[in-house]
């Protein structure tokens, strides 16, 4: 045998030599990552978007059940508003009522009466009696009688002038005489005092 058969490498003798070799699976130098072609690109881009958009999707409806929520609580909340507001109507209607109820008995005791019996003077002191039983239950309704007197000064938000003249012992700008007295709930003026004031 010569020096040079002796210094020839031995030729694979099978196919599986040559596939492991080609596919780095053998002794040679291949680390067996391949670069991926155009089609696995477009299987991972495929993927890639395919979760954005679920991700996207989950947080949609989660947004979405969020308002979802936040409108249910609104109209709970306007609906308990509103019926709060009508139970506190109907509370002060209902204490008004019962304030006022006295009255109405004194009222019918006073038409049960035989008038042919009255006299004007009796007559006028019923009248009397019915008034102060009506301002009585009005003013535990927290409504207060505005009932300007002669020299007062003038109030607008408490007072409404009908007429301005001169008065004698009066100060101009200063209430001369009450026409109708007004009514006051708290801060509130359900009636101004018409006055003429003098001028």
């Amino acid at each position: 045998m010569t020096n040079e058969q002796q210094q020839k490498p031995d030729a694979p003798t099978n196919r599986s030599d040559l596939d492991g070799n080609m596919n780095g699976n053998g002794d040679g130098n291949g680390d067996g990552d391949m670069p991926l072609d155009g089609e696995d690109e477009t299987v991972v881009a495929n993927e890639e978007t395919a979760a954005l958009i679920e991700r996207l999707t989950q947080e949609r409806d989660e947004a979405v059940a969020g308002y979802k929520r936040s409108l249910a609580d609104f109209v709970n909340f306007q609906r308990r508003s509103n019926e709060n507001e009508l139970r506190a109507r109907d509370g002060g209607v209902i204490f008004v009522a019962r304030a006022l109820m006295p009255v109405l008995d004194s009222m019918d005791l006073s038409l049960a009466q035989n008038t042919a019996n009255l006299t004007v003077e009796q007559m006028l002191q019923a009248i009397a009696m019915l008034r102060t039983e009506l301002n009585r239950a009005l003013e535990k309704s927290g409504i207060v009688r505005v009932e300007p007197k002669r020299g007062d000064e003038f109030d607008p938000h408490l007072h409404e002038a009908v007429m301005q003249q001169p008065v004698e012992g009066v100060e101009a700008g200063r209430i001369a005489s009450t026409f109708q007295v007004g009514y006051m709930l708290g801060d509130s003026r359900l009636r101004a005092a018409k006055v003429s004031v003098a001028g």
